[in-house]
């Protein structure tokens, strides 16, 4: 990553965003890290930052990541986009695709395979 680079972190649950927010600026040396806890508020930040990267999850109240998952695209179309989920099926790895993600990653696997799918922003 050369300069200033900017990952959004979309997840409903806090503790997880705390989480991935630590180990991301601490690990993986993002150093500008924004955050949402829904969909509607992740377009929000996009749209005004334009993030390198953003983690999505796919289950959050009020409207699943896969449904906000083409208008992040369409306002941050270099972004990577890579989503956090715990629902690792084929249907979803194929939607997801289709829909704009770079990568699908299961909640369960280690943050270091995250971070790396993330690193190519």
């Amino acid at each position: 990553m050369s300069g200033d680079p900017v990952l959004l972190i979309v997840d409903d649950n806090a503790a997880v965003r705390s989480a991935l927010g630590a180990y991301m600026s601490r690990v993986a040396g993002w150093t500008t890290i924004l955050i949402a806890e829904d969909g509607a508020r992740a377009l929000e930040i996009a749209t005004d930052h334009c993030p390198d990267a953003i983690v999505l999850d796919n289950y959050m109240p009020g409207g699943n990541g896969i449904d906000v998952l083409p208008d992040l695209r369409r306002a941050c179309p270099a972004a990577r986009i890579v989503m956090h989920t715990t629902d690792d099926t084929a249907e979803l790895r194929d939607e997801a695709s289709a829909r704009g993600a770079d990568a699908v990653v299961h909640k369960g696997r280690p943050l270091d395979e995250l971070a790396l799918l993330l690193d190519a922003a």
